[in-house]
């Protein structure tokens, strides 16, 4: 009766051990991956903001698409030209801004509070059909070699016909000639950009967000399992102080010391797997640069998520480690005594 007492007293510290484990990954990942404030901090770690324009100029020049939907001073640029273009006309702050307010729109829809996830490109448009606008034209501009004086001469006599324009690098005196032109022409293309474009939608019938909200709901509850081994543990197992500080210290370091370092391991290995996935399935118009941001990106997320597990398995296996030591001390004090 004694063995069989103790075998499933072992059976319920192995079965906390392994349940308890996944139970904090659990836990957690409902309390912090529904939560806006932690992707904006993994953006903000990776600099994400400020790279992205860089992003946004590979795929304009990578892309095959058809771009006379541009100002014709902006056709035809390179990679370089539209990097400066798209750091000008959107600084960090106003990354910030979009990427913040993306955020929270697409946290609502999947917390099913909003049935649509939106991307407000209000701020876009106010930089494009403002002095941002203009400043980061004659940025891009700037990038090109200098207009030499035929080209001169061809500008300013297409400025007042609508003929095309030669791309060059303009003079500072013929820039106040140019300011109106492309004041107007970023205005009437702010114009054709809607206000908000929709970037998630509820389908009338089998959302499956309600799958989703079924496995948060596992998620919350996950740690009464290991709970429930933890008592098995305490009926079965546990006959005294001593025995207490023993049955329950050993699977409490064990389980911190696991969580710990699947943790501290779990974002660079899980950056790299999801970088390869991402290499070998990624379409060939998406940009590479924008590839090689995935595995620190999604590093920087992990760990942001998995933060919580670090510090709370320091806590169980320091707890553990220590209920461990008391029980030794107490085998030590009882030996003296006999």
């Amino acid at each position: 009766m004694e063995n069989l007492r103790k075998s499933i007293a072992a059976f319920c510290a192995i079965s906390f051990i392994a349940t308890a484990v996944i139970a904090t990954f659990l836990f957690n990942l409902d309390r912090r991956a529904f939560t806006a404030e932690t992707y904006q901090r993994a953006f903000a770690r990776e600099d994400f903001y400020n790279k992205l324009p860089s992003v946004m100029a590979e795929a304009v020049t990578a892309s095959t698409a058809d771009q006379s939907q541009f100002p014709v001073i902006m056709r035809g640029m390179g990679r370089d030209a539209w990097d400066a273009f798209f750091h000008t006309l959107l600084p960090a702050e106003t990354l910030r801004v979009m990427g913040d307010d993306a955020m929270n729109s697409m946290i609502a829809y999947l917390t099913m509070e909003t049935n649509t996830a939106q991307l407000n490109l209000a701020p876009l448009k106010a930089s494009l059909a403002g002095e941002a606008g203009t400043q980061a034209v004659f940025s891009l501009l700037g990038t090109l070699p200098a207009c030499d004086l035929f080209q001169i001469g061809q500008m300013t006599l297409n400025l007042f016909s609508g003929g095309k324009i030669e791309l060059c690098n303009p003079p500072a005196d013929l820039q106040p000639i140019l300011i109106p032109v492309i004041q107007g022409q970023m205005q009437f293309m702010s114009a054709a950009i809607p206000d908000q474009v929709v970037i998630a939608s509820a389908p009338p019938q089998n959302d499956p967000r309600q799958r989703l909200e079924t496995a948060r709901l596992l998620m919350r509850i996950s740690p009464l399992l290991p709970l429930a081994f933890l008592l098995g543990i305490l009926i079965f197992g546990v006959r005294s102080l001593k025995g207490w500080l023993n049955w329950w210290g050993i699977p409490l370091a064990i389980t911190g010391g696991l969580a710990f370092v699947m943790a501290l391991l779990g974002g660079p290995i899980i950056g790299r797997i999801l970088q390869g996935v991402l290499a070998a399935q990624m379409p060939n118009y998406l940009p590479v640069l924008l590839l090689d941001y995935t595995g620190d990106l999604a590093s920087a997320m992990v760990q942001t998520l998995l933060s919580p597990v670090i510090w709370q398995g320091l806590i169980l296996s320091f707890l553990g480690t220590g209920m461990v030591g008391a029980g030794y001390f107490l085998r030590l004090k009882e030996e003296r005594r006999f």
